[in-house]
């Protein structure tokens, strides 16, 4: 998925820079002052005695990479607050005041700033597309994004000898609907079908609703344990699905 792969490099990419960031601090201390090495050591070290500092400094914008490297909502989020605290720092920044100790902050924290903005304007901006100004707004507003599909896809339950073959009609980042003729009752399994471009897929499922239609069995399941990657994933193939079909 072409997407998904730009979108996965360019969270790399964030968080390498976040991670870095105190130690590129120091080495544009060290080059902005033209000090010895021990002379900026021991100055970062005595300015940033209290444990805001420390952590405004050594902690926190490593923290927001770590988080990103979860692709978790949540990590999200706590990054595009960061970037909002960091841009009010530079902007109430008083003279030579922690951490740049001169006039205004150095022009490499700026220019660090700058690259941050562009690629969070990047990150989001395919969700801003498409929740904001896509023309098909409603469609993109479906409670999980459903996507109908209507192919083959296999169930693996407990104690059956063999995988059953049903028809998945619709699937969203949460789950599917699908249909089969089997006759007792289960609650979960596995599920394996394939994406939009013929790549196998399987993740465990449990049954959510459950709706009998003459001799055919609908059913509302949920896919279980999937991990925030799996659901960009499955998001970026039905985006780009329909996408295909609206164009």
């Amino acid at each position: 998925m072409k997407e998904y792969k730009i979108l996965t490099r360019t969270i790399y990419l964030i968080s390498f820079l976040l991670i870095s960031e105190p130690v590129m601090k120091v080495v544009m201390f060290k080059l902005h002052s033209g000090l010895p090495w021990d002379t900026v050591w021991n100055n970062i070290v005595e300015n940033g005695h209290s444990f805001s500092r420390f952590f405004m400094f050594w902690v926190l914008s490593p923290l927001a990479g770590v988080f990103l490297l979860s692709f978790s909502t949540i990590s999200y989020i706590y990054y595009f607050l960061l970037s909002l605290f960091r841009v009010y720092l530079l902007l109430s920044y008083t003279p030579f005041s922690w951490p740049y100790f001169t006039e205004r902050p150095h022009g490499t924290a700026i220019a660090f700033e700058i690259i941050n903005t562009v690629l969070l304007c990047y990150l989001l901006y395919p969700y801003f597309q498409r929740f904001f100004l896509s023309r098909y707004f409603r469609r993109f507003f479906d409670a999980r994004g459903r996507m109908e599909c209507n192919q083959v896809a296999y169930i693996y339950i407990e104690n059956a000898l063999e995988p059953i073959r049903c028809k998945m009609v619709n699937i969203s980042s949460g789950g599917a609907r699908i249909e089969h003729c089997l006759t007792h009752d289960f609650k979960g399994g596995k599920i394996l079908f394939k994406d939009y471009e013929g790549h196998p897929l399987c993740f465990d499922f449990k049954v959510a609703a459950r709706m009998p239609e003459g001799q055919v069995i609908s059913m509302g399941i949920e896919f279980e344990e999937l991990s925030p990657r799996d659901k960009i994933f499955l998001r970026s193939c039905i985006y780009e699905e329909r996408e295909k079909i609206t164009t």
